[in-house]
């Protein structure tokens, strides 16, 4: 069986490209996910907590294994800790948004986190050349789930504006982005309405936008 190494999906260049794939030297040895449960609140209530899973992660990397001469191991963190920097947007720049995937489940992708940013880095050299060329190094990783606000507030408020009439140009892609935050749930909207072609969305098409339930999210991804 082919050894399957954990993968991170970063955006590129723009918001929602994830086409910067990284895949990491050697594979963790244990992965620590903190998932936010239930609150009580002020008047003794149980409620749902505001708050986002964190994944933890160690990754090493030791180049003395892969080739002869090892090459400098700055080569290969440097590309995990690029996932710090600003670089998506136009005026604003952000550090781009990930998926974390490892192994399959049922043939598909196994997600670890659907949406995420790296919130810090410990980076550690730990073996170093006579010249001192850094050969061997750790990073201690911490990676935050995020949501769309406008997403988030459709889950929580699904009694919204549940029509809209197709403009010129558009596509179910972009009214899902705008809708959702995602567009990839444009098939929400296409199984809410029975688009059986939905590239055939023709200017004045009134469409019905259900209410996004945590399944759909899921499906979408």
């Amino acid at each position: 069986m082919k050894l399957e190494k954990l993968t991170i999906k970063a955006e590129k260049s723009k918001s929602d490209d994830f086409n910067d794939e990284i895949e990491v030297l050697f594979n963790p040895n244990e992965i620590t996910m903190i998932i936010p449960g239930g609150k009580i609140d002020t008047n003794g209530q149980l409620v749902a907590k505001q708050d986002y899973t964190t994944l933890t992660l160690n990754l090493f990397f030791d180049t003395t294994l892969k080739s002869y001469p090892p090459k400098n191991v700055q080569n290969y963190t440097k590309k995990i800790v690029s996932l710090t920097q600003p670089r998506i947007g136009e005026n604003e720049k952000r550090p781009p948004r990930c998926k974390l995937i490892w192994g399959t489940i049922s043939g598909k992708d196994s997600v670890l986190l659907a949406d995420c940013f790296l919130e810090r880095v410990t980076k550690k050299l730990t073996h170093f050349l006579e010249d001192g060329t850094p050969v061997r190094a750790t990073l201690d990783c911490s990676f935050k789930e995020w949501k769309e606000q406008k997403k988030q507030k459709k889950i929580e408020n699904p009694i919204d504006d549940p029509v809209r009439i197709v403009k010129r140009g558009e596509t179910l892609s972009i009214i899902a982005s705008e809708e959702y935050g995602d567009p990839f749930l444009w098939r929400v909207i296409a199984d809410e309405n029975r688009l059986f072609n939905p590239r055939k969305l023709l200017p004045g098409t009134v469409l019905t936008i259900p209410p996004l339930k945590i399944a759909n999210v899921t499906q979408g991804r």
